[in-house]
């Protein structure tokens, strides 16, 4: 047994522990052990990423709930794994060759594949190390990576079948390409970002010479594509140009006008050029009026042989271009300021461009109607609730999935063509020869698969799908998904509509919604703004504990957190004061004293019992609703303000020279209030409950803390007994006496005698002698009343005072009292208005009608003591 520091390293504990409970595979997952399953998936962070404290927080939460399941008894399992991050890790990589003087093209795309996967060899265990570094206890042993070949396969399997239930297709569409990626996105890629711009008014003449139109546009460059000109078909400005021709003013081709109901006659002019090639609503229109579609900007964001003299030309350089020739030739008409909104890649930053491209595709609206159910019907159920809008706005408006990636680092597509007779194969393994011709001429297709499809899978792709296999069966449905709203779309929804459409079940139950973590001006943390936080830095500083502690505490449902020095130098605080307790409670403990022994109750013990019964119960309802600020903050109060405060303060003299029996009581306390912490500060918890218990627990129970059961469960919390209104009296009687100090001036340090009219505290003498700095407490019978020389404060079932000769007002103590008479009579109105009003009885719940009625009553008996003490 032994004695411990001053001071908690947490630098050693943190190394020491994990490795610790790694080797007793406590985090491992037991399917035979015949408890209930209990399961949750990591949001698998990217390859690329170091831990920011975005993942500090989802990591803390998921952690502390699946230690907590695992404490309940249930077989906890937490499944760890890491994604690919197709267009991040390929960036990386990329540069790393461009530092080299090389692209990719100059590598072969198995050559290129290698450095790839080097790069994902040496970089994948930064993140599992810092996820170690937070305590996380995932089970090691079902680790997951987004293309390790078992997920391959659930992912070529999905494939293969959607296709053939005609579900995924390949064709051309309108998508936003990046140029400067060089890949299709899907629409949740796209971030849309308001610019300052311009509109520009063009006159197109009318070919018979009769006159012309102005149509209005912010983008002249692609006007070299134009089809038609569109107006609505209601708008009688235009009802005689309807169906005639126009010439180009640059190519002089001639295009025709048309109606079309999307066209707002509202906007510019109410005529809007068709470019069906570079506008998604254009390409719609152009489908319905079967217009021509000319590509006057290509892939690489420069104009085609399309756009004539302007070829070869950046987009943006060919519009300054076209500009000056439409004003030369009389064709810009004016220029007004205008606010746009530009798509922007999410990952590049770049412009991207609306192409119409070949690419291959998913309709998922069958699968979105079930998700909307699901969570319409209670199957899946959201925290917070409001998410819910969000899930049904986006859901019903969904459209058709672009999957394809033209990017090599990613799942590949398993589609082959025939290089004899174009027969496209799609198939989960490659086919030796064409099954149309024969040929053994066979090219799969370059393209890869978005990141976010094989992340669809995850709940179900990392339990060994689509084999049937016992952890399948035994942890599918995961429990609950701990994520963040800003991807509600990008892999909540997608998980949803995966899980109902391949397993015919929801993937999860629950979805917690966590928060977002700001600097604290509640800024977004940015490297420009300067202001990020780095989690690894703050675990070096001021421990994990303290790090996931303060996490913990801000992570109210629904609100971001503002983290700061300050809030983790309240969490590193309360660190300290949980170790300097138990170290004090471990001084005192005979070798003798054991959690075997049956403990001794008096008052304060019976109070403690209450106090740790009520507020571990209400500490298990808010994590078991996702309260962890809740949690958190009733834990933080019991320790601090209860256990510390109050009852070490009360026991002391039982600590230091009481029976075994007594000291066992303090010791069975500290064991609940140690196994309630540790899912939040687990090193810390791990580290005294070695020095404090070794030697002291029961027969056959574990000695890790991390491998002990929930406290609430303790038959200790099933005792009764004792006045449960003293301990709250004598707390009262404290801080008023505390309150009379300051309120006088008297040095808190200094001793001066009390006077005490509530003699049910005469046990309490020597607690309130001790915390209070007190000379004396003298117990008296009747009333105090103030005098020259006294001050004097009402309390329950009493008053306190304090002789203060030469220290006290008297003027000043009687001005005191008549304010708070005053403050007194005000509230009672207010209370006596509110419990003698009819409609608030009749409205009010009951038991906030009790609560009122019983302040009321309360305030009586206080305003009856003050004024006597004014006689």
């Amino acid at each position: 047994m032994r004695e411990m520091d001053k001071a908690f390293d947490f630098k050693t504990a943190q190394t020491r522990w994990y490795a610790v409970w790694e080797e007793a595979k406590v985090f491992e997952a037991k399917p035979d052990s015949g408890k209930e399953p209990w399961s949750i998936v990591i949001p698998p962070p990217n390859i690329t990423g170091n831990l920011h404290m975005g993942h500090a927080l989802v990591n803390t939460l998921h952690d502390v709930l699946t230690r907590f399941k695992r404490a309940q008894g249930y077989d906890a399992l937490w499944v760890p794994g890491t994604d690919h991050a197709g267009i991040a890790t390929q960036m990386m990589v990329e540069r790393q060759l461009k530092a080299e003087g090389k692209t990719r093209h100059d590598l072969s795309r198995a050559e290129f594949e290698a450095r790839l996967w080097a790069w994902k060899e040496q970089n994948q265990g930064a993140i599992e190390h810092q996820l170690k570094r937070m305590g996380a206890g995932v089970d090691w042993t079902r680790n997951r990576f987004t293309l390790d070949p078992a997920l391959n396969k659930a992912v070529r399997h999905v494939f293969v079948e959607a296709y053939k239930q005609g579900r995924i297709y390949r064709g051309p569409r309108m998508i936003q390409w990046d140029p400067a990626l060089q890949t299709a996105l899907s629409d949740l890629e796209v971030k849309h970002e308001e610019r300052r711009g311009k509109l520009w008014h063009l006159r197109y003449p009318l070919a018979d010479g009769s006159g012309d139109i102005v149509v209005a546009t912010t983008r002249p460059e692609t006007m070299l594509g134009d089809t038609a000109v569109a107006v609505h078909p209601d708008d009688a400005r235009y009802t005689a140009v309807v169906g005639k021709l126009l010439n180009h003013p640059i190519t002089g081709r001639q295009i025709p006008v048309v109606a079309d109901s999307f066209v707002d006659p509202e906007f510019g002019t109410g005529c809007v050029k068709l470019t069906p090639a570079h506008d998604a609503n254009d390409f719609a229109a152009g489908q319905r009026l079967k217009l021509d579609s000319i590509t006057v900007i290509g892939f690489d964001a420069k104009m085609t042989a399309a756009a004539g003299a302007y070829a070869g030309l950046d987009r943006f350089e060919c519009r300054k271009r076209i500009l000056v020739d439409l004003e030369e030739q009389g064709f810009l008409v004016k220029v007004e300021d205008h606010t746009n909104k530009i798509a922007l890649s999410d990952r590049s930053g770049a412009v991207l461009e609306p192409l119409v491209s070949d690419q291959w595709f998913m309709d998922v609206k069958e699968a979105a109607a079930k998700s909307l159910e699901a969570v319409r019907s209670g199957a899946i159920q959201f925290t917070p609730e409001h998410h819910t809008a969000v899930w049904e706005h986006w859901l019903t408006n969904i459209q058709d999935w672009c999957i394809s990636r033209q990017l090599v680092w990613g799942h590949r597509i398993p589609a082959w063509t025939c290089g004899k007779c174009q027969h496209l194969h799609v198939e989960l393994e490659a086919p030796a020869t064409c099954c149309a011709c024969g040929a053994s001429e066979l090219t799969q297709d370059p393209d890869t698969l978005d990141t976010w499809f094989s992340s669809a899978l995850w709940p179900f792709s990392v339990f060994g799908w689509p084999e049937q296999t016992a952890d399948l069966k035994r942890y599918y449905p995961t429990s609950v998904l701990i994520t963040g709203y800003d991807i509600l779309f990008f892999w909540v929804a997608r998980m949803a509509m995966a899980g109902l459409t391949w397993m015919g079940e929801v993937p999860f139950r629950k979805v917690y919604f966590n928060s977002l973590v700001r600097d604290a001006s509640g800024q977004k943390m940015s490297k420009t703004k300067g202001n990020v936080i780095d989690p690894l830095e703050v675990m070096d500083e001021y421990g994990t504990d303290a790090l996931r502690f303060s996490l913990a505490m801000a992570a109210a449902p629904g609100t971001d957190i503002a983290m700061s020095a300050t809030r983790l130098e309240v969490s590193r605080n309360f660190c300290n004061k949980l170790w300097n307790a138990s170290r004090f409670v471990q001084m005192n403990l005979g070798p003798e004293t054991s959690l075997e022994l049956d403990p001794e109750f008096g008052e304060a013990e019976f109070w403690m019992v209450g106090r740790l019964k009520a507020e571990l119960t209400a500490v298990t309802e808010a994590l078991e609703a996702f309260r962890f600020h809740d949690a958190a903050d009733r834990l933080y109060h019991l320790v601090y303000d209860d256990f510390c405060s109050t009852y070490i303060e009360l026991a002391k003299v039982q600590l230091q020279n009481g029976t075994a029996a007594q000291k066992a009581t303090i010791l069975h306390f500290l064991d609940l209030l140690l196994r309630a912490l540790h899912p939040f500060v687990p090193f810390l918890t791990e580290e005294i409950h070695e020095a404090v218990f070794e030697g002291r627990l029961p027969a056959g129970e574990s000695q890790l803390i991390a491998e002990r059961g929930w406290p609430l469960d303790s038959p200790l919390l099933t005792r009764t007994g004792g006045d449960p209104t003293l301990v709250p009296t004598f707390q009262e009687a404290l801080s008023t006496l505390l309150r009379l100090k300051a309120e006088n001036g008297v040095d808190p340090a200094k001793r001066v005698a009390a006077l005490c009219s509530v003699k049910a505290l005469t046990p309490f003498t020597e607690a309130l002698k001790t915390i209070a700095k007190l000379e004396s407490v003298t117990f008296v019978d009747g009333d105090l009343a103030p005098t020259d020389t006294r001050a004097v404060a009402v309390v329950t079932g009493g008053a306190v005072a304090l002789e203060l000769a030469g220290l006290k007002d008297p003027v000043a103590e009687r001005a005191k009292l008549e304010k708070e008479r005053e403050k007194l009579e005000k509230e009672l109105v207010a209370l006596k208005g509110r419990v003698d009003n009819p409609r608030y009885l009749e409205k009010a719940p009951p038991e906030e009608v009790e609560k009122a009625r019983a302040l009321a009553a309360e305030k009586e008996t206080r305003l009856a003591q003050v004024s006597a003490l004014l006689v």
